[in-house]
């Protein structure tokens, strides 16, 4: 019986620190990070300030976890996709597809985390220079893209920054509408991306039967 009511109670712990993640994500991106306050997080998920407290010190503590949520899995797919062997249109192909696969996922709304103003605080420039870190790797994928012929010369800076762009316009359209397979979501994504760079258009079709 003591078994049981631990892992009850654990349960009901890991259901509230969830909500706390939701809701203060969903406050975020009506409000900013600064324009909301702990008091407003607790309303929402209608607990107390001090059992906020219990599962997270501070306001900062969510908007990392929620970053670390949002960046720490796909800092590690960059990395791997920049430095693993095989054609460069096919690892950026399966980076994209899985990435955003895994935004439309979540069950968060991330597109108020990542305010300008927000990563550039002094605190939360560690942050900032993981997502430094993350396009960097993508700029060296689609440098190899360039090189070997696969994409088109494009300064590598230009397409990680319109990459940029279309993941961020994956996370707010996950904000608004919650339909759709997460799986052909991120495919349409990654068709939109890679047929923009591929020198060769006929190859997309080859992709899209690898991955």
């Amino acid at each position: 019986m003591a078994r049981v009511g631990q892992a009850a109670e654990l349960a009901a712990s890991t259901d509230t620190r969830q909500r706390i993640l939701a809701e203060a994500a969903a406050l975020f991106r009506r409000h900013g990070y600064r324009g909301t306050s702990t008091r407003q997080i607790a309303e929402a998920v209608g607990v107390r300030q001090p059992t906020l407290f219990y599962h997270f010190p501070n306001k900062q503590a969510i908007l990392e976890e929620l970053l670390a949520l949002s960046l720490d899995d796909s800092l590690a797919a960059a990395d791997r996709a920049a430095h693993s062997p095989g054609s460069p249109a096919e690892r950026l192909y399966r980076y994209v597809v899985g990435d955003l696969a895994a935004l439309h996922r979540l069950p968060l709304v991330l597109s108020g985390v990542y305010a300008n103003d927000v990563l550039l605080s002094p605190e939360l420039s560690h942050w900032a220079d993981k997502l430094d870190v993350l396009y960097q790797a993508l700029r060296s994928l689609i440098d190899q893209g360039v090189k070997s012929g696969e994409f088109t010369a494009i300064d590598p800076a230009l397409g990680q920054t319109m990459l940029a762009g279309v993941t961020l316009a994956h996370i707010e359209y996950a904000a608004q509408y919650d339909q759709g397979d997460p799986e052909q979501l991120a495919r349409a994504g990654a068709r939109f991306i890679l047929g923009g760079l591929l020198r060769d258009p006929s190859q997309l079709a080859e992709l899209e039967q690898l991955v």
